[in-house]
């Protein structure tokens, strides 16, 4: 009997020293940590681009020659929206003022206060784009028109209300070139559709000018071109009056009649980069020109 009890102490013993080497060895368990380690990316637009100041283009319009759009992005939470809605009998400026905020992306502004219409715009450098009421970009062969380029400020356009008074010395003191119409002798490079070669390495290639006096010159190929031009840069509006020309004759003068015959045509512009389109109302431009240095 002494045998078995000491026995079976041992055997208790024995238990629980195991449960406390078990509970020992659980108390020790590592336990993975589920938290989610967020990596917050600071380089994102609304941080990384001066994107404040005027914007302006003329958008398609389902029942219109087009919307005429300026957004001015005031200062880091305001915007003033302004459309027109082009070749309707009564033309009114519809005006909206509000508050914006970016998606969580941090690439796009949402308009506070928009009911019927588009309230989303991707912001590029020195553009926005339109999207659509879902916030999904429009593609097809109308999708360059949706983009609003950023404009220098001028008398007639809006103005910000402080602190973004300063736009115009952000542009003087970008190293980024900026073109505009006026000041830029403009190198035709494609024209209804079709690329405008040098075959004549010697001769000097066709081109646009338009001068401070409301008067252009421009060259296409063969005959110097002159005449008189009304501009409305707040709404990209252009319109050429048939002029007077030089009166050479040339073997080919297909491409200069189809310039001359072009500028009667259109009526606005738009300007991307160093590129720039000659437009009649909604369709294709009609001529693509790129800004010589």
């Amino acid at each position: 009997m002494k045998k078995i009890a000491i026995a079976c102490s041992s055997i208790l013993v024995l238990i629980i020293g195991c449960d406390k080497k078990e509970k020992i060895v659980n108390s020790n368990e590592i336990v993975p940590d589920t938290t989610d380690v967020v990596v917050i990316d600071e380089h994102i637009t609304k941080n990384s681009l001066d994107y404040l100041g005027m914007y302006q283009g003329i958008v398609p319009c389902a029942d219109c020659e087009g919307i005429e759009t300026t957004l001015v992005l005031a200062d880091e939470s305001s915007y003033v929206l302004k459309t027109k809605y082009l070749g309707k009998k009564d033309i009114k400026i519809n005006e909206q003022k509000g508050t914006y905020t970016w998606n969580e992306v941090g690439n796009t502004i949402i308009l506070a206060g928009i009911e019927n219409g588009p309230a989303q715009y991707f912001v590029g450098e020195n553009y926005v784009v339109q999207l659509d009421r879902e916030g999904n970009k429009i593609t097809g062969d109308l999708a360059e028109k949706y983009i609003l380029q950023r404009q220098t400020v001028s008398e007639d356009a809006p103005q910000p209300p402080a602190p973004s008074q300063t736009i115009s010395n952000q542009y003087k003191s970008s190293k980024e070139v900026v073109y505009t119409i006026k000041d830029t002798k403009w190198k035709l490079v494609e024209l209804n559709g079709k690329a405008i070669e040098n075959k004549n390495k010697s001769s000097k290639m066709p081109f646009l000018q338009l001068n401070a006096d409301n008067r252009y010159a421009a060259y296409a190929g063969c005959n110097n071109l002159m005449g008189v031009y009304e501009l409305k840069e707040n709404a990209l509006r252009i319109k050429f009056t048939k002029g007077a020309s030089t009166m050479m004759a040339c073997p080919d003068m297909g491409t200069e009649q189809e310039f001359a015959k072009m500028l009667e045509t259109v009526d606005n512009y738009s300007i991307k980069g160093n590129q720039m389109t000659l437009n009649k109302a909604r369709m294709a431009p009609l001529a693509r020109f790129e800004a010589m240095k």
